[in-house]
């Protein structure tokens, strides 16, 4: 039942508080709803009364339905908490927390907002502010020149200070070579030292220039946070499904035609056992970079000629480099090989064993490595693709683009990254004519509309050969067997 209480205002005129128990929050917390009521001084005390009850019982009947909403929950505290939220509960990988978090500065506008106040005009104007005053402060940290970690850490070495203030030796290199980190990176090491941000820091303050693609990004964290908001029932509608969004020009994926792999395989045969067959494993399995270092061999099923996709290696400056789940469920998955790429395995296999069998007693066991959640876990030394400076490690991610960029450099090739071997995976099983569900299944996408919408051109090219199939079927006309492949760049 609601609650009634009359208050006297500072001019003497009385008007009510009228309260509803909206019973308690996923964390066991009372939710009131409450609103004020003023009588009409033109009727009498008893027609007053009876309008106030009418209202209570209507006000409180619209809380109990769900069409009232906390007018109290601000949209910042609320998204920030649910980002932090869907991290801990593994609903969103740390990469992802970390994307989201880095929006932050671009939602200032509608930062101390209450969640019902936003509405679809409310986030148009964010938007259009966004474009047209890209003033975004985005503030950096570089370590004053004086300012020596490892003296103050009172440690002979990184090694050392990483395990004793919990910093990654990554993020200490980044640090110590005076190279920008992130405030909650300077946050961390001075709070690690004891020391005031400002005496072991110096700050630089950058301005953001917002296009329409990262607007696109923008909204797709605030539609995210409204949709939980409606759940939670903090508002009563995602008015960002009708928000007026500028148009973001998007890229054609690049992919290389037959030629251009060929000559690629053909430079990386020269190159040493890691790189050749990191390259021709990207080409015939289009996973992602992070999905192929992160192998071991126990992922490697020599008898059915095929490689499990179940981690994939990460790296971000906060925590350096770790081990999670690959992008999303998909993604896990099985991967069957071609016979002559499952023999270039066998052949490095044995090269592997022999570097390692070298390395003898230094060659560890086991490594211990960051999971997605920041806790370290120990995971066996039988990485396909491993360093030898930290051995039995497995490389950062962004050591599989310096490969692809020497190798192109070294025979003259145009510059081709990762993912553009995943893309030319995709794009030889599209003219290859297989379906874009089996395709979707084959690169870990979430469902087959993702090859739709970003292979869209290579798919109409595939068509176009569905027609000369036909014609030829049909009407006897040759075949032309060259597949009509237009490089995209």
């Amino acid at each position: 039942m609601a609650t009634i209480t009359p208050r006297t205002n500072k001019n003497g005129s009385v008007s009510y508080r009228i309260r509803v128990f909206g019973g308690r929050d996923s964390e066991g917390r009372q939710r009131f709803f409450q609103t004020t009521w003023k009588p009409d001084t033109a009727k009498s005390d008893s027609k007053n009364q009876k309008d106030l009850n009418k209202f209570a019982a209507a006000y409180e009947a619209e809380c109990l339905a769900g069409a009232v909403v906390e007018q109290k929950v601000l949209f910042g505290k609320y998204c920030r908490q649910l980002v932090d939220d869907k991290q801990k509960n593994g609903a969103i990988k740390a990469n992802t927390a970390v994307f989201y978090r880095g929006l932050y500065p671009l939602l200032h506008d509608i930062d101390g907002v209450p969640l019902p106040q936003i509405n679809a005009n409310v986030l148009n104007k964010l938007y259009r502010n966004l474009l047209d005053t890209p003033a975004v402060s985005c503030i950096k940290y570089r370590l004053r020149p004086k300012i020596d970690l490892l003296k103050l850490g009172d440690v002979p070495n990184k090694t050392q200070f990483s395990h004793k203030y919990g910093i990654a030796v990554s993020t200490l290199n980044t640090t110590i070579n005076r190279n920008n980190v992130s405030q909650a990176t300077a946050e961390k090491l001075s709070e690690a030292l004891g020391l005031p941000l400002s005496q072991m820091f110096v700050s630089e303050s950058s301005q953001i220039t917002v296009s329409p693609s990262q607007i696109h990004k923008v909204h797709s964290l605030v539609s995210m946070v409204l949709s939980e908001a409606l759940k939670d029932g903090l508002v009563t509608q995602n008015c960002a499904e009708r928000v007026r969004l500028p148009k973001a020009e998007k890229k054609a994926p690049r992919y290389l035609d037959t030629d251009e792999i060929g000559e690629l395989l053909q430079a990386a045969g020269s190159e040493p056992w890691e790189i050749k067959l990191f390259i021709y494993l990207a080409v015939a399995t289009g996973a992602r970079r992070g999905e192929l270092l992160g192998l071991q061999w126990e992922d490697v099923d020599f008898t059915f000629g095929q490689l499990e996709i179940k981690q994939a290696v990460y790296y971000r400056p906060a925590t350096g480099l770790y081990i999670d789940t690959p992008k999303n469920k998909s993604s896990r998955r099985f991967i069957r090989l071609p016979a002559e790429i499952m023999a270039m395995l066998r052949e490095y296999k044995q090269e592997w064993e022999r570097i390692c069998s070298d390395c003898g007693s230094v060659y560890p066991q086991t490594v211990t490595i960051n999971d997605g959640s920041g806790k370290p876990k120990e995971y066996t030394s039988d990485f396909v693709f491993f360093q030898t400076k930290c051995i039995g490690l497995p490389h950062a991610p962004d050591t599989a683009n310096k490969w692809l960029t020497a190798v192109c450099k070294k025979n003259g090739i145009e510059h081709v990254n990762p993912h553009a071997l995943r893309h030319s995976a995709a794009s030889a099983l599209i003219f290859g004519g297989v379906d874009p569900a089996s395709v979707a299944k084959y690169l870990g996408h979430t469902s087959p509309q993702t090859i739709e919408k970003v292979y869209a051109h290579a798919l109409e090219e595939s068509r176009n050969r569905n027609a000369e199939v036909i014609g030829s079927f049909m009407f006897g006309r040759k075949k032309d067997n060259k597949p009509p492949i237009e490089k995209i760049g």
